[in-house]
């Protein structure tokens, strides 16, 4: 593995202390961060050692950020369902759709989708893939996380009850798949590939599916995310089926704990607040989604009040419609600064910290998320020098409140350039684009 040093830049190290450090350098051996500062001495020495130097001026070296919750077999559904309400999107635009994809689409929508995601922030992915129509859809999402380099952790989602039949599964069927993908990919790739387990709603599963694969994620260390509280329907429906809101009815059921995520956590009550406070599960944010689909506010701030872990998320692109973190930053600033009336609500460090740090734990990680000698180098660098972001008077604002996915120059996964100069390294991405948009036009004369 090549040594990698990067100079002249802005460094947001998000330490703690969230220091930042003016023409400064980071030092990378391998896959790791080894050294952060200023120091002439160190920095001559290191250069004597590298492999390679990166020239960081007017760049803003951060931490890659965590895509916390998406979907990236809908990087072929991009505006198929625009203005439509959760439960009738799904039914008329998503699930037809993603049932009628073959093989090698989910592939291709999947190394589209980590592109995507390299080229708008995003070092990691958690994609909650729940198309199972064959049993390789799943290994053929891996393999675009594979050849792209993105640190990537694949959530195997499922449903056996009370969801469209296109989609249901037998037990046993979704068992044996969460063994087979945990002994052939869990940890593999120098451990940039992960899975987790994921039922997809609260309820879309029998209550003992809902313990065997709990039971599953906690005797193999997997994580456990599920979409929560996403719409009034859905608290509606637990309500209707079980007569508990949906926290409740998962701490009965054994299945709150540490390594449980809630995905949008939109309509929790201070009761439910309360249990995911004590049992410390974690809220993965969706904001520019939860707008899109008009599924209203999560409580944020006072959920980050209370303690409460609170990550990230884009969503799918079929209801953001793109997997842009540095949209996700300046979005979910503004939308709970306004739906509070108070503008001190989130600073932008807290949107990165939530974005990085927080993101980390999604994966199981404490190694991730900040610029600090020993943590994995997973970071990007910020091209500052454009109209619309300079003059910088703070790095962390010009970020979350000025760039976009389009100002990320170079994209740097376990100490490899993944991206550079806005250039994929692993892919032809104007020939995959191409080939994506011939086959959704194929997928659509077929279901015509």
């Amino acid at each position: 593995m090549e040594n990698l040093l990067i100079t002249n830049g802005w460094i947001v190290t998000m330490d703690g202390q969230r220091q930042v450090i003016e023409q400064g350098y980071v030092w990378i051996e391998g896959d790791r961060i080894r050294d952060v500062g200023q120091d002439e001495m160190a920095l001559n020495q290191w250069a004597q050692q590298a492999d390679r130097v990166l020239d960081a001026q007017g760049k803003i070296v951060m931490p890659g950020m965590v895509n916390g919750h998406t979907h990236l077999f809908q990087t072929y559904l991009r505006g198929l369902g625009d203005d439509k309400p959760l439960l009738q999107w799904l039914r008329e635009e998503v699930w037809p759709f993603s049932a009628a994809m073959e093989e090698d689409d989910f592939y291709l929508a999947g190394l589209l989708g980590c592109i995507e995601n390299i080229k708008c922030g995003a070092t990691s992915v958690i994609d909650q893939h729940y198309i199972h129509t064959t049993e390789g859809t799943s290994d053929r999402v891996l393999q675009a996380m594979t050849e792209s380099g993105i640190r990537g952790t694949l959530c195997r989602t499922f449903s056996n009850y009370n969801y469209t039949p296109l989609l249901q599964e037998e037990d046993e069927v979704i068992m044996e798949s969460l063994a087979r993908l945990t002994s052939q990919y869990h940890g593999s790739q120098n451990g940039r590939l992960g899975i987790a387990v994921g039922p997809i709603n609260p309820w879309g599963c029998t209550e003992d599916l809902y313990k065997r694969t709990y039971a599953y994620a906690r005797e193999h260390g997997l994580k456990y995310q599920i979409h929560t509280a996403e719409t009034q329907s859905v608290v509606e429906r637990c309500l209707e089926m079980y007569g508990k809101r949906n926290v409740p009815f998962f701490e009965d059921l054994g299945i709150l704990g540490e390594d449980t995520q809630l995905a949008h956590g939109i309509w929790l009550d201070d009761d439910e607040l309360d249990r995911v406070e004590r049992h410390g599960a974690t809220v993965v944010h969706c904001p520019v989604a939860n707008m899109y689909l008009a599924d209203g506010v999560a409580r944020i701030p006072e959920m980050r009040k209370r303690g409460i872990p609170v990550a990230l998320g884009t969503d799918g692109p079929g209801s953001n419609n793109a997997q842009d973190m540095m949209e996700v930053l300046k979005m979910g600033a503004c939308l709970h600064k306004v739906t509070t009336l108070d503008p001190m609500v989130l600073q932008p460090e807290d949107m990165i910290e939530m974005a990085c740090a927080a993101g980390s734990a999604l994966l199981g990680r404490d190694d991730l998320g900040r610029l600090i000698p020993g943590y994995k180098a997973d970071l990007i660098l910020v091209d500052w020098k454009k109209p619309h972001i300079a003059p910088v008077h703070k790095p962390a604002s010009a970020v979350v409140y000025n760039a976009n996915g389009n100002d990320v120059h170079t994209t740097i996964v376990d100490g490899k350039i993944v991206m550079e100069d806005r250039k994929i390294q692993f892919a032809d991405e104007a020939a995959l684009i191409d080939v994506c948009q011939e086959r959704i036009g194929a997928i659509r004369r077929r279901l015509v």
